[in-house]
């Protein structure tokens, strides 16, 4: 038995010794990053990783003189990581004049191949609107009708969830009557939101209907009417403006982040 228990011990001691090295040849093994891995829950742990899509409101960048750093973006970017003491990435997908039945053919290069924990969604005004971009001019419908509009953000939605993404869906904000369009009959017979309205409403539908959070940032601006002077083209948000929608996603993304984040575990003593 003193054999057998020495044997024992050198065989620990020998294989103590080996950990930490690898043989000549070998390739010593790296420490996964959890970042560059697909696991959501063990990177939510380390760093947070948002997508803003949308259209030239969510890239907001020399309209209405927005600076990057004024938008909303990354406003939202710079606090959640103080508040939260972690990195949080927070990556634009927004096109100017977008729609979202073009977003979705975008969706896997400019959302899903950054593999977010959470995406959120602005649309709506673009396609309540007669503009035509292809065109430089108006016609006298909306660019999408509401039910391929609604359509298209329940596709969105369900691809989005399907890759286990929490979804955060955003309306847009109000026109103003300094935009360049107002003197279209339908706008002057109906106010300048009597569609853009609609479309809000669309979006808190899916968002009901899909139980996925929703910012309600049309209610944020149409509220409180000293906002509106805000969007000095009538369409876009200034600085001021940004820092209205960022306040709101600030608080809304530091909730659903403290949901994600796995439980501490307790201390022997409690």
């Amino acid at each position: 038995m003193k054999i057998f228990f020495a044997l024992a011990v050198v065989l620990s001691i020998v294989t103590i010794a080996g950990q930490g090295r690898t043989d000549a040849g070998e390739e010593p093994q790296t420490r996964r990053d959890p970042a560059a891995s697909g696991d959501r829950s063990v990177r939510m742990a380390e760093a947070v990783r948002i997508v803003a899509m949308g259209d030239s409101i969510t890239n907001g960048v020399r309209l209405a003189k927005v600076k990057e750093e004024e938008t909303f973006r990354e406003i939202t970017r710079r606090e959640l990581t103080a508040k939260l003491g972690r990195t949080v990435e927070v990556f634009n997908a927004g096109v100017n004049g977008d729609i979202v039945t073009l977003a979705l053919q975008r969706l896997q290069q400019d959302v899903l191949d950054r593999r977010p924990d959470i995406v959120t969604v602005m649309f709506g005004g673009n396609e309540a609107g007669f503009y035509r971009p292809e065109t430089n001019g108006f016609a006298d419908t909306p660019r999408v009708e509401r039910e391929p509009f609604k359509a298209a953000l329940r596709t969105l939605v369900d691809r989005l969830r399907a890759t286990g993404i929490a979804v955060v869906l955003m309306t847009c904000p109000p026109m103003t009557e300094r935009y360049g369009g107002m003197h279209l009959e339908a706008y002057r017979q109906h106010g300048i939101n009597f569609l853009v309205r609609d479309y809000a409403q669309t979006m808190r539908d899916v968002a009901a209907e899909k139980q996925v959070e929703l910012i309600d940032v049309y209610r944020a601006f149409d509220g409180d009417r000293a906002r509106l002077d805000y969007f000095p083209d009538g369409l876009h948000p200034d600085a001021r403006g940004h820092r209205v929608i960022a306040d709101l996603l600030v608080a809304k993304l530091t909730r659903i982040i403290g949901q994600k984040e796995p439980p501490q575990p307790r201390s022997i003593t409690e």
